[in-house]
Protein backbone atom coordinates (compact mmCIF):
# COMPACT_ATOMS: atom_id res chain seq x y z
CA UNK A 1 0.00 0.00 0.00
CA UNK A 2 1.51 3.30 -1.13
CA UNK A 3 1.50 6.05 1.49
CA UNK A 4 0.49 9.38 -0.04
CA UNK A 5 0.89 12.94 1.18
CA UNK A 6 -0.76 16.03 -0.32
CA UNK A 7 0.74 19.49 0.07
CA UNK A 8 -1.69 22.30 -0.76
CA UNK A 9 -5.46 21.91 -0.24
CA UNK A 10 -6.81 24.53 -2.62
CA UNK A 11 -9.36 24.19 -5.43
CA UNK A 12 -7.51 21.64 -7.53
CA UNK A 13 -6.93 19.29 -4.59
CA UNK A 14 -10.62 18.40 -4.71
CA UNK A 15 -10.00 16.98 -8.18
CA UNK A 16 -6.69 15.29 -7.42
CA UNK A 17 -8.11 13.43 -4.44
CA UNK A 18 -10.65 11.58 -6.59
CA UNK A 19 -8.13 9.08 -7.95
CA UNK A 20 -7.28 7.91 -4.42
CA UNK A 21 -10.85 7.31 -3.33
CA UNK A 22 -11.48 3.59 -3.65
CA UNK A 23 -7.90 2.84 -4.73
CA UNK A 24 -6.72 -0.47 -3.28
CA UNK A 25 -3.01 0.25 -3.73
CA UNK A 26 -2.67 3.73 -2.19
CA UNK A 27 -3.93 5.71 0.80
CA UNK A 28 -3.65 9.38 1.74
CA UNK A 29 -2.01 9.35 5.16
CA UNK A 30 -1.01 13.00 5.53
CA UNK A 31 -1.93 16.46 4.26
CA UNK A 32 -0.11 19.75 4.50
CA UNK A 33 -1.68 23.20 4.48
CA UNK A 34 -0.94 26.27 6.63
CA UNK A 35 -4.67 26.74 7.28
CA UNK A 36 -5.69 24.21 9.93
CA UNK A 37 -9.42 24.84 9.51
CA UNK A 38 -9.23 24.36 5.76
CA UNK A 39 -7.37 21.10 6.31
CA UNK A 40 -9.93 19.93 8.85
CA UNK A 41 -12.82 20.74 6.50
CA UNK A 42 -11.03 19.03 3.61
CA UNK A 43 -10.40 15.83 5.56
CA UNK A 44 -13.99 15.75 6.80
CA UNK A 45 -15.39 16.30 3.30
CA UNK A 46 -13.47 13.35 1.93
CA UNK A 47 -13.86 11.08 4.95
CA UNK A 48 -10.15 11.01 5.72
CA UNK A 49 -10.14 12.15 9.33
CA UNK A 50 -7.55 9.45 10.13
CA UNK A 51 -4.97 11.25 7.97
CA UNK A 52 -2.52 13.53 9.81
CA UNK A 53 -2.47 17.30 9.23
CA UNK A 54 0.82 19.18 9.12
CA UNK A 55 1.24 22.96 8.87
CA UNK A 56 4.49 22.71 6.86
CA UNK A 57 6.01 20.40 4.27
CA UNK A 58 9.10 19.85 6.42
CA UNK A 59 6.95 18.53 9.25
CA UNK A 60 4.96 16.31 6.89
CA UNK A 61 8.09 14.79 5.36
CA UNK A 62 9.48 14.19 8.82
CA UNK A 63 6.27 12.68 10.14
CA UNK A 64 6.41 9.31 8.41
CA UNK A 65 7.97 7.87 5.23
CA UNK A 66 5.90 8.72 2.14
CA UNK A 67 5.91 6.88 -1.18
CA UNK A 68 4.18 9.64 -3.15
CA UNK A 69 3.64 13.36 -2.65
CA UNK A 70 1.20 15.50 -4.64
CA UNK A 71 2.54 19.06 -4.88
CA UNK A 72 -0.50 21.31 -5.34
CA UNK A 73 0.97 24.59 -4.12
CA UNK A 74 1.32 27.92 -6.00
CA UNK A 75 3.72 27.94 -8.95
CA UNK A 76 6.52 29.82 -7.22
CA UNK A 77 6.70 27.11 -4.53
CA UNK A 78 6.85 24.10 -6.87
CA UNK A 79 10.62 23.97 -7.19
CA UNK A 80 11.27 24.37 -3.46
CA UNK A 81 8.72 21.71 -2.55
CA UNK A 82 9.85 19.18 -5.15
CA UNK A 83 13.48 19.58 -4.05
CA UNK A 84 12.49 18.93 -0.43
CA UNK A 85 10.52 15.84 -1.39
CA UNK A 86 13.45 14.47 -3.41
CA UNK A 87 15.84 15.17 -0.55
CA UNK A 88 13.52 13.27 1.79
CA UNK A 89 13.64 10.24 -0.51
CA UNK A 90 10.03 10.33 -1.73
CA UNK A 91 9.86 7.83 -4.60
CA UNK A 92 7.03 9.42 -6.58
CA UNK A 93 6.60 13.19 -6.88
CA UNK A 94 3.64 14.61 -8.80
CA UNK A 95 3.59 18.37 -9.36
CA UNK A 96 0.88 20.56 -10.86
CA UNK A 97 1.55 22.46 -14.04
CA UNK A 98 3.32 24.68 -14.79
CA UNK A 99 6.05 22.70 -13.10
CA UNK A 100 8.14 25.76 -12.18
CA UNK A 101 8.77 29.45 -12.65
CA UNK A 102 11.43 29.49 -15.33
CA UNK A 103 13.54 26.85 -17.05
CA UNK A 104 16.39 26.92 -14.54
CA UNK A 105 14.01 25.76 -11.83
CA UNK A 106 12.78 22.99 -14.14
CA UNK A 107 16.35 21.78 -14.53
CA UNK A 108 16.92 21.88 -10.77
CA UNK A 109 13.84 19.74 -10.17
CA UNK A 110 14.71 17.23 -12.87
CA UNK A 111 18.30 16.94 -11.65
CA UNK A 112 17.37 16.57 -7.98
CA UNK A 113 14.84 13.83 -8.71
CA UNK A 114 17.27 11.99 -10.98
CA UNK A 115 19.99 12.08 -8.31
CA UNK A 116 17.59 10.95 -5.58
CA UNK A 117 16.03 8.17 -7.63
CA UNK A 118 12.62 9.86 -7.44
CA UNK A 119 10.12 9.61 -10.29
CA UNK A 120 8.98 13.13 -11.22
CA UNK A 121 5.88 13.72 -13.25
CA UNK A 122 3.88 16.82 -14.11
CA UNK A 123 0.17 16.27 -13.54
CA UNK A 124 -1.40 16.31 -17.02
CA UNK A 125 -4.95 15.00 -16.87
CA UNK A 126 -6.41 16.30 -20.15
CA UNK A 127 -5.13 13.48 -22.33
CA UNK A 128 -6.76 10.98 -19.94
CA UNK A 129 -10.21 12.43 -20.69
CA UNK A 130 -12.20 9.51 -22.23
CA UNK A 131 -13.47 11.58 -25.18
CA UNK A 132 -9.94 12.68 -26.12
CA UNK A 133 -8.73 9.10 -25.72
CA UNK A 134 -11.34 7.95 -28.25
CA UNK A 135 -10.53 10.84 -30.58
CA UNK A 136 -6.86 9.82 -30.56
CA UNK A 137 -7.82 6.22 -31.37
CA UNK A 138 -9.87 7.43 -34.34
CA UNK A 139 -6.99 9.58 -35.59
CA UNK A 140 -4.53 6.67 -35.31
CA UNK A 141 -6.96 4.36 -37.12
CA UNK A 142 -6.97 6.70 -40.13
CA UNK A 143 -10.59 7.80 -39.71
CA UNK A 144 -9.81 11.24 -41.18
CA UNK A 145 -6.51 10.36 -42.87
CA UNK A 146 -3.23 11.97 -41.96
CA UNK A 147 -3.83 15.07 -39.81
CA UNK A 148 -2.95 18.32 -41.58
CA UNK A 149 -4.02 20.93 -39.06
CA UNK A 150 -5.62 21.27 -35.65
CA UNK A 151 -7.52 23.97 -33.82
CA UNK A 152 -8.25 24.06 -30.10
CA UNK A 153 -10.64 26.76 -28.97
CA UNK A 154 -11.06 27.73 -25.31
CA UNK A 155 -13.98 29.94 -24.41
CA UNK A 156 -14.22 31.53 -21.00
CA UNK A 157 -16.48 33.97 -19.24
CA UNK A 158 -17.57 35.44 -15.94
CA UNK A 159 -21.17 36.54 -15.91
CA UNK A 160 -21.87 39.99 -14.51
CA UNK A 161 -22.09 40.00 -10.74
CA UNK A 162 -20.47 36.58 -10.32
CA UNK A 163 -17.40 35.95 -8.20
CA UNK A 164 -14.21 35.63 -10.22
CA UNK A 165 -12.96 32.02 -10.24
CA UNK A 166 -9.93 31.81 -7.97
CA UNK A 167 -7.58 31.00 -10.81
CA UNK A 168 -8.56 34.19 -12.68
CA UNK A 169 -8.83 36.47 -9.65
CA UNK A 170 -7.37 39.85 -10.69
CA UNK A 171 -5.74 39.99 -7.27
CA UNK A 172 -4.67 36.34 -7.22
CA UNK A 173 -1.20 34.87 -7.66
CA UNK A 174 -1.92 33.41 -11.12
CA UNK A 175 -2.42 36.84 -12.66
CA UNK A 176 0.57 38.38 -10.87
CA UNK A 177 3.53 37.99 -13.17
CA UNK A 178 6.11 38.44 -10.44
CA UNK A 179 4.58 35.52 -8.50
CA UNK A 180 3.55 33.05 -11.20
CA UNK A 181 6.17 33.89 -13.81
CA UNK A 182 3.50 33.08 -16.34
CA UNK A 183 -0.06 33.89 -17.38
CA UNK A 184 -3.40 32.31 -16.41
CA UNK A 185 -4.62 31.23 -19.84
CA UNK A 186 -1.58 30.82 -22.10
CA UNK A 187 0.85 29.82 -19.36
CA UNK A 188 -1.41 27.80 -17.08
CA UNK A 189 -4.58 26.43 -18.69
CA UNK A 190 -2.79 26.72 -22.05
CA UNK A 191 -0.28 24.05 -21.06
CA UNK A 192 -3.10 21.52 -21.32
CA UNK A 193 -3.73 22.72 -24.86
CA UNK A 194 -0.05 22.49 -25.87
CA UNK A 195 0.07 18.93 -24.53
CA UNK A 196 -3.20 18.01 -26.24
CA UNK A 197 -2.05 19.48 -29.57
CA UNK A 198 1.28 17.62 -29.63
CA UNK A 199 -0.38 14.41 -28.41
CA UNK A 200 -3.06 14.45 -31.10
CA UNK A 201 -0.72 15.52 -33.90
CA UNK A 202 2.08 13.24 -32.62
CA UNK A 203 4.61 15.99 -33.28
CA UNK A 204 6.46 18.53 -31.13
CA UNK A 205 5.95 22.23 -31.88
CA UNK A 206 8.72 23.96 -33.83
CA UNK A 207 7.54 27.57 -34.07
CA UNK A 208 4.90 29.76 -32.44
CA UNK A 209 3.42 33.07 -33.55
CA UNK A 210 1.10 34.73 -31.03
CA UNK A 211 -1.13 37.77 -30.67
CA UNK A 212 -2.50 38.51 -27.18
CA UNK A 213 -4.78 41.44 -26.38
CA UNK A 214 -3.10 43.53 -23.65
CA UNK A 215 -6.24 45.50 -22.75
CA UNK A 216 -8.41 42.89 -21.05
CA UNK A 217 -8.26 41.46 -17.51
CA UNK A 218 -6.74 38.20 -18.73
CA UNK A 219 -4.27 37.17 -21.42
CA UNK A 220 -7.15 36.86 -23.87
CA UNK A 221 -8.36 37.15 -26.55
CA UNK A 222 -5.26 35.34 -27.76
CA UNK A 223 -4.51 33.54 -31.00
CA UNK A 224 -1.51 31.25 -31.31
CA UNK A 225 -0.27 29.82 -34.61
CA UNK A 226 1.73 26.60 -34.28
CA UNK A 227 4.02 24.93 -36.79
CA UNK A 228 4.85 21.35 -35.89
CA UNK A 229 8.19 19.68 -36.54
CA UNK A 230 8.17 17.46 -39.61
CA UNK A 231 10.67 15.13 -41.21
CA UNK A 232 12.33 15.98 -44.52
CA UNK A 233 9.83 15.39 -47.31
CA UNK A 234 6.80 15.36 -45.03
CA UNK A 235 4.04 17.92 -45.66
CA UNK A 236 3.86 20.74 -43.14
CA UNK A 237 1.44 20.47 -40.22
CA UNK A 238 -0.07 23.40 -38.40
CA UNK A 239 -2.21 24.23 -35.40
CA UNK A 240 -4.08 27.12 -33.86
CA UNK A 241 -4.91 27.73 -30.21
CA UNK A 242 -7.65 30.29 -29.55
CA UNK A 243 -8.38 31.72 -26.12
CA UNK A 244 -11.42 33.97 -25.79
CA UNK A 245 -12.81 35.59 -22.67
CA UNK A 246 -15.79 37.79 -21.93
CA UNK A 247 -16.93 39.01 -18.53
CA UNK A 248 -20.48 39.04 -19.96
CA UNK A 249 -20.48 35.45 -21.22
CA UNK A 250 -22.90 33.53 -19.03
CA UNK A 251 -21.65 29.98 -18.52
CA UNK A 252 -23.95 28.80 -15.72
CA UNK A 253 -21.47 26.72 -13.78
CA UNK A 254 -18.69 27.18 -11.26
CA UNK A 255 -16.05 26.40 -13.89
CA UNK A 256 -15.96 29.24 -16.37
CA UNK A 257 -14.38 27.72 -19.44
CA UNK A 258 -14.93 25.04 -22.03
CA UNK A 259 -12.88 23.53 -24.85
CA UNK A 260 -13.58 22.55 -28.45
CA UNK A 261 -11.23 20.78 -30.85
CA UNK A 262 -11.19 20.49 -34.65
CA UNK A 263 -8.75 18.22 -36.49
CA UNK A 264 -8.53 18.55 -40.28
CA UNK A 265 -7.19 15.48 -42.04
CA UNK A 266 -6.45 14.46 -45.62
CA UNK A 267 -9.79 12.64 -45.92
CA UNK A 268 -12.04 14.19 -43.31
CA UNK A 269 -12.63 16.47 -40.36
CA UNK A 270 -13.18 15.64 -36.70
CA UNK A 271 -14.85 17.85 -34.10
CA UNK A 272 -14.60 17.15 -30.37
CA UNK A 273 -17.12 19.03 -28.24
CA UNK A 274 -16.36 20.04 -24.66
CA UNK A 275 -13.96 18.88 -22.00
CA UNK A 276 -13.63 21.00 -18.87
CA UNK A 277 -17.37 21.72 -18.52
CA UNK A 278 -18.81 18.53 -19.99
CA UNK A 279 -20.88 15.85 -18.35
CA UNK A 280 -23.01 15.87 -15.22
CA UNK A 281 -21.75 17.13 -11.90
CA UNK A 282 -22.83 19.82 -9.46
CA UNK A 283 -19.92 21.96 -10.62
CA UNK A 284 -21.58 22.24 -14.04
CA UNK A 285 -25.22 22.49 -12.92
CA UNK A 286 -27.24 24.46 -15.43
CA UNK A 287 -24.99 23.81 -18.41
CA UNK A 288 -27.23 22.05 -20.94
CA UNK A 289 -24.67 21.73 -23.72
CA UNK A 290 -23.73 18.13 -22.87
CA UNK A 291 -27.39 17.08 -23.14
CA UNK A 292 -27.95 18.77 -26.49
CA UNK A 293 -28.03 16.70 -29.67
CA UNK A 294 -26.12 19.55 -31.32
CA UNK A 295 -22.98 18.70 -29.32
CA UNK A 296 -22.28 14.95 -29.36
CA UNK A 297 -18.83 14.13 -27.94
CA UNK A 298 -17.23 13.44 -31.35
CA UNK A 299 -18.40 14.21 -34.90
CA UNK A 300 -16.55 13.07 -38.05
CA UNK A 301 -17.23 14.27 -41.58
CA UNK A 302 -15.77 12.13 -44.36
CA UNK A 303 -16.85 11.49 -47.94
CA UNK A 304 -20.05 13.43 -47.55
CA UNK A 305 -21.06 11.31 -44.57
CA UNK A 306 -21.38 12.38 -40.93
CA UNK A 307 -20.68 9.98 -38.08
CA UNK A 308 -21.00 10.60 -34.36
CA UNK A 309 -19.30 8.74 -31.55
CA UNK A 310 -19.68 8.02 -27.83
CA UNK A 311 -23.43 8.47 -27.51
CA UNK A 312 -23.28 5.60 -25.03
CA UNK A 313 -20.78 7.41 -22.79
CA UNK A 314 -22.30 7.93 -19.37
CA UNK A 315 -22.47 11.54 -18.13
CA UNK A 316 -20.17 10.78 -15.20
CA UNK A 317 -17.55 9.41 -17.61
CA UNK A 318 -17.82 12.44 -19.86
CA UNK A 319 -17.05 14.96 -17.14
CA UNK A 320 -13.64 16.45 -16.46
CA UNK A 321 -13.19 14.64 -13.15
CA UNK A 322 -12.85 11.26 -14.87
CA UNK A 323 -9.57 12.44 -16.37
CA UNK A 324 -8.18 13.18 -12.91
CA UNK A 325 -9.05 9.70 -11.70
CA UNK A 326 -7.38 8.04 -14.70
CA UNK A 327 -4.31 10.30 -14.48
CA UNK A 328 -3.77 9.48 -10.80
CA UNK A 329 -4.33 5.76 -11.28
CA UNK A 330 -1.78 5.79 -14.12
CA UNK A 331 0.93 7.17 -11.83
CA UNK A 332 0.06 4.67 -9.10
CA UNK A 333 0.50 1.89 -11.65
CA UNK A 334 3.91 3.29 -12.66
CA UNK A 335 5.06 3.33 -9.04
CA UNK A 336 3.78 -0.20 -8.43
CA UNK A 337 4.70 -1.87 -11.70
CA UNK A 338 7.36 0.28 -13.34
CA UNK A 339 7.41 2.22 -16.58
CA UNK A 340 7.51 5.91 -17.36
CA UNK A 341 4.77 8.35 -16.40
CA UNK A 342 2.88 10.48 -18.87
CA UNK A 343 4.40 13.98 -18.80
CA UNK A 344 7.81 13.46 -17.24
CA UNK A 345 9.81 16.34 -15.84
CA UNK A 346 11.49 16.81 -19.22
CA UNK A 347 8.12 16.93 -20.98
CA UNK A 348 6.81 19.35 -18.37
CA UNK A 349 9.76 21.64 -19.08
CA UNK A 350 8.91 21.47 -22.80
CA UNK A 351 5.38 22.72 -22.05
CA UNK A 352 6.92 25.67 -20.20
CA UNK A 353 9.07 26.39 -23.25
CA UNK A 354 5.98 26.52 -25.47
CA UNK A 355 4.25 29.00 -23.14
CA UNK A 356 7.35 31.20 -22.93
CA UNK A 357 7.68 31.14 -26.72
CA UNK A 358 4.05 32.26 -27.10
CA UNK A 359 4.35 35.11 -24.59
CA UNK A 360 7.66 36.22 -26.09
CA UNK A 361 6.15 36.14 -29.59
CA UNK A 362 3.30 38.43 -28.55
CA UNK A 363 5.66 40.68 -26.59
CA UNK A 364 8.15 41.08 -29.46
CA UNK A 365 5.58 40.85 -32.27
CA UNK A 366 7.42 38.12 -34.17
CA UNK A 367 7.35 34.36 -34.65
CA UNK A 368 9.52 32.54 -32.13
CA UNK A 369 11.29 29.25 -32.78
CA UNK A 370 11.04 26.98 -29.75
CA UNK A 371 14.77 26.21 -30.13
CA UNK A 372 15.39 29.79 -28.90
CA UNK A 373 13.82 28.99 -25.54
CA UNK A 374 16.61 27.42 -23.51
CA UNK A 375 17.94 27.63 -19.96
CA UNK A 376 21.10 29.28 -21.30
CA UNK A 377 19.08 31.93 -23.13
CA UNK A 378 17.01 32.51 -19.99
CA UNK A 379 20.15 32.94 -17.86
CA UNK A 380 21.64 35.33 -20.41
CA UNK A 381 18.46 37.44 -20.48
CA UNK A 382 17.74 36.76 -24.15
CA UNK A 383 14.18 35.59 -23.48
CA UNK A 384 13.26 38.00 -20.74
CA UNK A 385 9.51 38.47 -20.36
CA UNK A 386 8.19 41.69 -18.85
CA UNK A 387 4.42 41.10 -19.04
CA UNK A 388 1.83 38.36 -18.92
CA UNK A 389 -0.72 40.60 -20.69
CA UNK A 390 -3.05 40.75 -17.68
CA UNK A 391 -4.39 43.98 -16.26
CA UNK A 392 -6.09 44.40 -12.91
CA UNK A 393 -9.76 45.22 -12.44
CA UNK A 394 -11.48 45.63 -9.10
CA UNK A 395 -14.54 43.57 -10.00
CA UNK A 396 -16.38 42.18 -12.99
CA UNK A 397 -19.12 44.75 -12.66
CA UNK A 398 -16.63 47.52 -13.41
CA UNK A 399 -16.17 46.20 -16.95
CA UNK A 400 -18.15 48.15 -19.50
Amino acid sequence: MLKVGIVGLGFISHENVLGYIGANDARIVSVCDPDRQRASDWLEKWGMQDATWYPSLEEMLGGEPLDLVEVLTPHYLHCEHVLKCAEAGVRGISVQKPMAVGLRECDQMIGACRNAGSILRVYENYIFYPVYQRAKELVLSGEIGKPISLRIHTMAGVRRGAVWPHFWDPDGQLTKFERSGNSPMIGDDGLHKFELATWLMQKPIQRIGAWIDPDTPLDAPAYLRLKFETECGEPSQYGQLDFNFSSKLDIPSDLWLDDFVEIFGEHGVMWVHQCAAAGERNLFAGNEMSNSGLFPPIVVYRGGKVRTYLHELKPESRNWSSSFVACTRHFLDVLQNGGEPVCTGGEGKQLNRYAIAALLSAQEERDVDVSEITTAAESAGRIRLHTNFCRSVSKVGSES
